[in-house]
């Protein structure tokens, strides 16, 4: 694995273990959001790199996800709807006034908990994946 991969999945790791942190208070659910998208965010970019593919300068885990190797998006299982709701939180915890959090205002511990799961799983596929590679 290249260095530069180990670094954003380092990275990556970091947002994770944060988001972790963070879920347990429900005042503090939309940075523990932010901290899931960060972390999916690497984890894309890691793959890209280990397959020395242009890393954009984007935040949509979305479109990155779209630039991935077929192999590991057959493989991964990881849904559009989730990385669309992963992109929504982006915007969404990041700046306050009439965008909203989420469709019901800001988030809930239960938010935070889901969208961690979510993260965990694609932590979890990017990992198994990488180390198929090497």
């Amino acid at each position: 694995m290249k260095e530069t991969t180990k670094d954003w999945i380092e990275l990556a790791r970091r947002d994770f273990y944060a988001a972790k942190t963070l879920a347990a208070d429900e005042y503090l659910a939309n940075v523990c959001l932010f901290h899931c998208q960060q972390a999916i965010e690497k984890l894309f970019k890691a793959i890209l790199e280990e397959h020395s593919l242009k890393i954009p300068r984007i935040h949509s885990v979305t479109t990155l996800f779209e630039n991935l190797p077929s192999e590991f998006k057959d493989t991964s299982k990881i849904e559009l709807d989730d990385l669309e709701l992963i992109d929504d939180i982006y915007i969404d915890s990041r700046y306050p006034g009439e965008i909203g959090l989420l469709p019901n205002g800001l988030p809930s511990k239960s938010d935070a908990e889901n969208i961690l799961c979510i993260a965990e799983n694609i932590l979890q596929s990017v990992l198994k994946y990488i180390e198929t590679k090497i």
